[in-house]
């Protein structure tokens, strides 16, 4: 598993990625990773449900870095 980081390193193709996202929190920012759905042609990253393959609303949160190829656990 290799982080790109974001925006600098964008993916080509659409699709869901696990992401790296810094969000405000009481005491500061949070850190935390996130799955999302990016579609390149509209440069947009968006929640996704995994298990329904959903795809909902815009992030509105910096995004920090992408990974595209995870290991599966079988």
């Amino acid at each position: 598993m290799e982080w790109k980081s974001y925006p600098k390193n964008k993916p080509t193709e659409a699709g869901s990625y696990l992401i790296s996202i810094t969000r405000p929190y009481s005491n500061g920012d949070y850190t935390t990773k996130y799955l999302a759905y990016y579609k390149p042609d509209l440069d947009i990253w968006f929640e996704y449900d995994g298990l329904t393959e959903k795809i909902s609303s815009k992030i509105n949160v910096k995004v920090n870095a992408w990974v595209d190829r995870l290991g599966i656990f079988i």
